[in-house]
């Protein structure tokens, strides 16, 4: 399955409203290379790209293709979890 996560979702200057996934707490040590070495240490293979994130198009972001056997949802909270 071909799950795509924004880095709009870790952001800790954007709103929930915005786009943001995870708690206020985790996004402050969010980088985008804590992110690429989580997905690493869960042995996922993903291609991260430049992008747009929908709701906001005018503000760069990065695009993470990720192949993973698991819902959205729960590897979000695996990523936040580490992230905390």
């Amino acid at each position: 399955m071909t799950l795509t996560l924004f880095s709009q979702y870790f952001n800790p200057k954007v709103s929930r409203r915005l786009g943001r996934r995870i708690s206020l707490q985790s996004a402050k040590n969010y980088s985008d290379q804590k992110l690429e070495d989580i997905l690493k240490s869960l042995s996922l293979k993903f291609e991260a790209r430049d992008a747009h994130y929908p709701r906001v198009p005018w503000e760069k972001s990065r695009m993470y293709v990720i192949e993973a056997n698991m819902k959205k949802s729960t590897l979000l909270k695996l990523i936040e979890r580490k992230l905390s």
